[in-house]
């Protein structure tokens, strides 16, 4: 990665943000239950419990990722088993504005080992209703490749780690205006954007972790962009996040997740 210029003094510093994550790519299809998908029938069992929201709402699956499909693992995540994301379809598609991280209207599932009967696996799924809210409209097979990348500046620790804006302290015109030209390059370099797991994620207001109890969630446990060409939409051309704590992750405990999206 070559800097521009304007950022070559904190080359060092940039160079530390960098991590690992898995981009993930959609093709409208038809998938079997065992497969990762935006949308369609999530792998599950006659015997268990469907996930429902308290007032007895079935969740609709929003994504299932299949990790024996991801040939390249990144550190902290499984590497094998399935983890699943229900939302319930609502008109603000499951999202708690008061405690983000209350799983009633959405739920993550992770199921670390895989029933091989098929018989016991469920085939009959709830009722939707096909005018309920759903930002996935068709099912989606999924495929992964590896990046790396730099911090975004949406990131709620951004200033903290690049110290970028010390730029800005008694600031003059001329300041201001390297300012800008310098986070016009930055944004040039990042690639925060799309459908990934890990990385640093995409907000199109801003990142709720700089709030409240937010901010342990440092992990971007699995980020869904809008992409038309799928049929995926969140509000305006929005995006939705799922963040965990890295200790929790590592604990494979999927009960503590912060779920959020916005849009333009």
């Amino acid at each position: 990665m070559k800097l521009p210029k304007q950022l070559q003094p904190y080359a060092e510093a940039l160079a530390k943000t960098k991590i690992p994550s898995i981009n993930i790519n959609g093709e409208i299809k038809r998938t079997t239950p065992l497969e990762s998908k935006f949308g369609g029938q999530p792998y599950w069992l006659k015997a268990d419990a469907y996930p429902t929201s308290k007032s007895g709402e079935a969740l609709r699956l929003l994504a299932q990722i299949n990790f024996s499909e991801i040939k390249v693992s990144i550190p902290g995540y499984p590497t094998e088993g399935i983890l699943q994301f229900f939302v319930a379809g609502d008109d603000v598609y499951g999202l708690d504005f008061d405690d983000m991280t209350n799983q009633d209207t959405f739920r993550v599932v992770f199921h670390e080992n895989i029933e091989s009967d098929e018989s016991k696996w469920l085939t009959v799924m709830p009722d939707f209703d096909d005018e309920n809210y759903f930002p996935v409209e068709k099912e989606c097979a999924l495929s992964f490749d590896y990046s790396n990348e730099i911090v975004s500046r949406q990131d709620y620790r951004f200033n903290v780690i690049t110290q970028i804006d010390k730029i800005l302290e008694d600031a003059t015109d001329e300041d201001y205006e390297l300012y800008d030209e310098m986070m016009e390059a930055y944004d040039e370099l990042t690639n925060e954007q799309g459908s990934k797991l890990g990385g640093y994620p995409f907000f199109t207001q801003e990142d709720p972790r700089t709030y409240g109890d937010y901010p342990t969630f440092d992990t971007l446990l699995l980020q869904i962009d809008t992409e038309q060409k799928l049929d995926i939409m969140w509000g305006d051309s929005g995006v939705a996040n799922f963040f965990i704590a890295s200790e929790d992750l590592k604990k494979r405990d999927f009960s503590k997740v912060l779920y959020n999206w916005d849009c333009y």
